[in-house]
C-alpha cells in the first residue's frame, strides 16, 4: 500500500509480522482477540489512507480489505476488487465500505470522493451508484429479509431526497405489515393539485398478493400516514370504485370531502343486475343529465314506470346512493373532469409494464420507482413543450385563443379550444343590468326550451354560470366564452383561471 496524505503509512503485505497477525485473526476463536490484534495495524488508519491505497496485485487488495473487514464488519468479494480504466488496482466498493468503517456518513463519503477526484466523472461511479450500494448496507432488523431490502432501498432514497417520506409497521411476528412512501415531488404535486383523489385497489400486484392502492400523483398505503405525509391537507373530492371499506374510511377520515362513485362501475352493474332491454341507456341518461335535481327525480320515476321496476332490489339500492353518482347532485363539486376511475385504470395498464405478480417486495418497490421516474420524465417533456412552443390557433377569436395558449398548459388549452368551438352553438336572448353586474341569458341552437344564465361582474370581470361547469371541472364553460365575446374581452378573466 502507498502513502496517505500528510504522513507515510505503509503496510507490506509480504511482511512476516503482518502475515502472522493476519493468520492470528483467521485462526483465533475469540472475535474480541481478533479485533485487538488487528487494531495494532489499523489504529492510525485515516480516511485519506483508505482513499489513496494502491496495490500491485488484485490479490493483495482483496487480502487487505478482507483483513480490514474483520475490524469494520463489511464484506468483500473478489469482484469488488479490479483494475480501473488506468490499470490501477482499486476497489471502489471496498473503499466505500472501508470509509464507512472509519465512521464516515454517506454524504461525507460522496463529498470527500468527489473532492479528491476532481468531480463525479473521475470518481469511477456516480452518486446514484453510491446510494444504491449504501442501500444494501442499511438494513432494518426484521426477520423478513425481502422487507429489509425494500426498507433499505427507501432509506437510501430518503438520504438523497430530504423530503422523502416513508413509514411502516410490523405485526406481532415482527414481519412487515404495511408500508407507505411518497417522494418530495409527489408531496409537492399533492400540495398544488391534491383537490381530487381517485382510488383503485388492485390485488395480486406482487408475490404476497398485497394490494397497491394508487392515488393520482402519489402512492397511498395508509390513510393516517397519507395525511401525515401531506401536511394534513384533505382533498375536496374522492372517486372510488364502490368498495365498502373505502367508503367507511372516507366518511371517517375525510368527512367534508365529496365522495363520488365511479360512473363506469355503476353502468356495468346496471347492465349486470337489470336484464331489461334498453334499461342501461335510459339509466345512463338519468345519470348524466344536465338538469336540476327535480328534473332528475322526474326522469327517474318515468324510467321506473316505463320498465316496471318499482321494488327491484338493485334499482332501489342504487337510488339510495344517488347523491354519490347522479350528475345533478354532484354538479358544483370539483372533480377535475373525472367521473370515473379511468385514469387509475390507465395507470394500471401503464404499471403492468413494470410490475409482475411474481415480484418480491424489494423488486416491487424498485420497479415501481422506475415506473414513476418514467412518468416524471413524460411530465417534464410536456412542460418543456408548453413553455418552448406555440399553440396552433384555429378559431376566429384570435386574441382570446392566443391568450389561452399562454396561460394554460397545452393539454388544458386543447380542452378550452374545444369549448370555444362548442360556444358557437349558443347565443344570447336577453341581458339584464343590476348595478354592479349583468345577467346574460343564453339558449342553444335547436334547443330553444333550454336556457343558461351567466352573471358577469363589471368591476372584476368575474363570471358564474348556472351550469356550474367551472366549479366542477376547473375551466370556463362555452356559456362563459359567449359572454366573453359579448363583453369584448381579449383575455380570459383571472377569476376564470384556476391557480393550479
Amino acid at each position: 500500500m502507498d502513502k496517505g496524505k500528510g504522513k507515510e503509512f505503509i503496510i507490506d503485505l509480504n511482511d512476516e509480522d503482518f502475515d502472522y497477525q493476519y493468520d492470528s485473526i483467521v485462526k483465533t476463536e475469540s472475535d474480541e482477540e481478533a479485533i485487538l490484534v488487528s487494531d495494532k495495524i489499523f489504529n492510525d488508519l485515516t480516511v485519506e489512507d483508505v482513499w489513496n491505497m494502491e496495490f500491485s496485485l488484485v490479490e493483495e487488495a482483496e487480502e487487505f480489505y478482507n483483513l480490514f473487514a474483520k475490524v469494520t464488519g463489511f464484506s468483500v468479494r473478489k469482484d469488488d476488487v479490479k483494475r480501473d480504466k488506468n490499470q490501477n488496482i482499486v476497489s471502489h466498493k471496498a473503499q466505500l465500505n472501508a470509509m464507512r468503517g472509519v465512521g464516515m456518513g454517506t454524504s461525507q463519503i460522496m463529498d470527500y470522493m468527489v473532492q479528491q477526484s476532481g468531480g463525479y466523472n473521475n470518481v469511477g461511479f456516480t452518486k446514484k451508484d453510491l446510494y444504491n450500494h449504501v442501500d444494501a448496507d442499511r438494513r432494518v432488523h426484521l426477520r423478513d429479509g425481502d422487507a429489509e431490502g425494500a426498507l433499505a432501498y427507501l432509506c437510501g432514497k430518503s438520504e438523497m431526497d430530504p423530503s422523502f417520506y416513508y413509514k411502516y409497521n410490523v405485526n406481532e411476528d415482527n414481519h412487515l405489515a404495511n408500508l407507505f412512501w411518497a417522494n418530495s415531488t409527489s408531496k409537492l404535486d399533492y400540495g398544488c393539485f391534491g383537490d381530487v383523489l381517485a382510488f383503485d385497489t388492485t390485488y395480486r400486484t406482487n408475490a404476497y398478493k398485497k394490494p397497491l392502492m394508487r392515488v393520482l400523483a402519489l402512492i397511498l398505503g395508509s390513510w393516517r400516514l397519507f395525511l401525515d405525509a401531506m401536511n394534513n391537507k384533505k382533498p375536496l373530492s374522492v372517486i372510488t370504485d364502490g368498495d365498502k371499506a373505502m367508503r367507511k374510511a372516507i366518511k371517517r377520515i375525510f368527512p367534508d370531502s365529496c365522495h363520488r362513485l365511479c360512473a363506469w362501475h355503476i353502468q356495468r352493474n346496471a347492465f349486470t343486475n337489470v336484464h331489461v332491454k334498453d334499461f342501461t341507456n335510459h339509466f345512463s341518461k338519468c345519470m348524466f343529465m344536465e338538469g336540476t335535481v327535480e328534473e332528475f327525480e322526474c326522469a327517474w320515476n318515468d324510467m321506473l314506470e316505463m320498465f316496471n321496476l318499482h321494488g327491484h332490489k338493485w334499482v332501489t339500492d342504487i337510488y339510495a346512493k344517488r347523491s354519490r353518482w347522479v350528475e345533478a347532485y354532484l354538479r358544483g363539486h370539483f372533480f377535475a373532469t373525472m367521473k370515473n376511475t379511468q385514469r387509475c385504470e390507465s395507470m394500471n395498464a401503464y404499471l403492468n409494464r413494470f410490475l409482475k405478480t411474481h415480484l418480491k417486495l424489494f423488486e416491487f418497490v424498485k420497479h415501481f420507482d422506475r415506473a414513476l421516474s418514467r412518468i416524471r420524465h413524460n411530465e417534464a417533456k410536456a412542460k418543456f413543450e408548453t413553455h418552448h412552443s406555440s399553440a396552433v390557433l384555429t378559431t376566429k377569436l384570435y386574441a382570446l385563443e392566443k391568450y389561452a395558449g399562454i396561460v394554460f398548459t397545452r393539454q388544458s388549452f386543447l380542452k378550452f379550444r374545444d369549448e370555444m368551438k362548442n360556444a358557437e352553438l349558443f347565443f344570447p336572448v336577453s341581458t339584464e343590468n343590476h348595478g354592479g353586474y349583468r345577467v346574460h341569458t343564453l339558449t342553444k341552437f335547436r334547443s330553444p326550451d333550454k336556457i343558461w344564465k351567466v352573471c358577469y361582474g363589471n368591476s372584476d370581470r368575474s363570471m358564474k354560470c348556472t351550469c356550474m361547469m367551472f366549479e366542477s371541472v376547473g375551466f370556463p364553460c362555452p356559456h362563459m366564452i359567449v359572454v366573453m365575446k359579448i363583453e369584448h374581452l381579449e383575455e380570459i378573466p383571472e377569476t376564470c383561471i384556476m391557480k393550479r
